[in-house]
């Protein structure tokens, strides 16, 4: 009802205008060609058909050449595409056909300011101004209009007109202020901002002007006065205090500049955002800076106790606890937010790297599982599922969470090599060692030389006695890049037990051992190896020496009771 409602007044107004504007002041014909083809443009311009529009209003024209009205929409339809040509010619064309027009003078003026014309757009808003001495937005755009032309006195006089005939108004006193700073007149600025005080001596923003304006004339006991007049106005303001503390900064004077810092931050006229964004800015200036390190401490005291469940605020804790290396301190920060928002994956990502660092297995566990259902395609946190359930024993879990990983791209080389690995690992406890070498031939395959990986792979061919030419080119790869650790000795050593090559092995394990004399599996490897050789009783001290250092194979306890190599 209101769109018929809406294009039956279009019709009226459009009619009116085709027996008003007609050609050498004759009275039109009435045409329903064209009428009811105008009226079928403006509802086209109401649903947004902006190249029907277009098209009918060419038609409105080729109809009646006589119709302004057409002219004006499609000089506005071009503006619309930017091709302030062709709107230029077609407002021309309104404004020769409807003269007294403003609309269509004022759509003239918009395009000569836009097509930086700024001497005919002058023009245009003294006419209009002629024609419409109380349309306040006219004066306006003739005083800017001069500022834009650096005609900067006519700018003002203008301003003063402005004033003369609807009164003060704070924009114009700003607009002069600007005028007079930029000339240097400071004390006819100063004077502008003095105005407004006056008119409302209450509006405590006004005074901040003004001390701002002292500041930057250097007038520093002048911009005293006005702070102090501020807080007696208003002491627990926040903008009055944040704009004492970047004072007092200027100053030097730190003491007081934190204090009503601490101060603005406990206001709540200053938003969350703005004060994290000055916390965060102020942590890039602590090195070697105990006084700024404390205060830093004080202000994120204040925050935390003034928005004690603020996601953000909770975040930055978080973030500075983890710069200073207390990561279980950020955990509690971090969990508190995935309980509040848990929307932020980077938190839950944050939350599950400190459970891996800190072998929180159960917990690891258990949030990698929550975060996956808020973030199902995240292919980190089926890696860290896998890593707990793992420890847990959870091998077929674990096995389930990478495949689902290795599904999902993988934009990043690093963590497709950890994924590989990790599964290469967990389908060789599963048994199923074909899958486990193809999932760490996949990981040579970006990485040859990973070490963790060859090593891993030759030891798993090695339990197996399977391509041990194979598993003695990898291990040696190994030892190439780290002579000198134990556990890629002990792997050589062992390859090259499962060779038969008995004397080299010796070799090697013996090189593990002085290494590293803690390690039950090294220790008991070289009891096996000297076994192998003939050296029965040094192989039987080192088996007892296993058992006392810690958990080694399932066959050590029987080797020793026994006295002799079980495989």
């Amino acid at each position: 009802m209101k769109q018929f409602s809406s294009i039956i007044l279009t019709f009226f107004i459009i009619l009116s205008a085709n027996l008003v504007f007609s050609q050498k002041k004759k009275i039109s014909v009435y045409n329903p060609e064209y009428t009811h083809t105008l009226i079928e443009a403006n509802r086209q311009k109401i649903v947004g058909n902006f190249e029907t529009v277009r098209v009918l209003y060419e038609k409105c024209i080729e109809i009646n050449p006589q119709s302004a009205v057409a002219y004006y929409e499609l000089a506005s339809y071009y503006i619309q595409q930017n091709n302030l040509d062709k709107a230029i010619f077609n407002a021309q064309k309104a404004i020769s056909l409807s003269p007294k027009n403003i609309w269509y003078q004022a759509l003239m003026g918009v395009l000569y300011k836009q097509t930086r014309q700024f001497s005919k757009a002058t023009k245009i808003y003294k006419k209009l101004l002629q024609q419409a001495p109380t349309r306040i937005d006219f004066w306006y755009e003739l005083a800017y209009l001069y500022m834009y032309t650096g005609k900067l006195n006519q700018a003002i006089k203008t301003f003063d007109k402005i004033e003369e005939l609807f009164g003060l108004d704070e924009s114009l006193c700003l607009e002069r202020e600007k005028i007079y700073t930029y000339r240097k007149e400071y004390q006819k600025a100063n004077n502008e901002i003095k105005k407004l005080i006056q008119s409302n001596p209450n509006e405590i923003r006004y005074l901040g002007m003004l001390a701002e304006s002292y500041i930057s004339q250097n007038k520093i006991e002048e911009a005293k006065q006005i702070y102090s007049q501020m807080l007696n106005l208003d002491s627990l303001n926040g903008l009055v205090n944040l704009s004492l503390a970047d004072f007092y900064r200027i100053q030097q004077d730190l003491n007081k500049s934190f204090y009503h810092l601490r101060m603005a931050y406990k206001s709540p006229d200053i938003d969350v955002d703005t004060k994290i964004k000055m916390l965060i800015t102020l942590t890039g200036y602590t090195q070697n800076n105990q006084m700024l390190s404390h205060e830093i401490d004080s202000l994120l005291a204040i925050l935390t106790n003034v928005y004690p469940n603020n996601a953000k605020v909770l975040t930055l804790q978080a973030d500075l606890l983890l710069r200073s290396n207390k990561p279980k301190e950020a955990y509690d920060k971090l969990y508190k937010i995935t309980l509040l928002d848990a929307s932020r994956y980077i938190i839950w990502e944050q939350m599950l790297m400190i459970e891996y660092t800190q072998s929180l297995w159960d917990s690891l566990y258990l949030h990698s599982n929550k975060a996956i259902e808020y973030f199902p395609d995240q292919t980190n946190l089926y890696y860290f599922k896998a890593i707990a359930a793992q420890q847990l024993s959870k091998l077929q879990e674990a096995d389930e969470a990478l495949n689902y990983a290795e599904s999902l791209p993988i934009q990043n080389k690093d963590l497709e090599t950890e994924i590989y690995a990790l599964h290469g690992e967990i389908l060789h406890a599963l048994g199923k060692n074909q899958q486990s070498d193809q999932a760490l031939e996949k990981v040579l395959q970006i990485d040859k030389n990973n070490k963790i990986v060859l090593n891993n792979y030759s030891y798993y061919l090695s339990l197996r006695s399977d391509s041990l030419d194979k598993a003695e080119r990898m291990s040696l790869i190994c030892i190439e890049l780290e002579p000198n650790n134990p556990t890629f000795l002990d792997t050589y050593a062992w390859v090259l037990y499962k060779q038969n090559k008995l004397d080299k092995a010796l070799e090697y394990i013996k090189k593990a051992y002085l290494l590293q004399k803690n390690n039950a599996t090294i220790i008991e490897h070289y009891g096996d190896i000297l076994y192998k050789t003939g050296n029965i009783e040094q192989a039987l001290e080192m088996w007892n020496e296993a058992y006392k250092t810690g958990k080694g194979s399932i066959y050590l306890e029987q080797k020793i009771i026994q006295k002799k190599l079980i495989e």
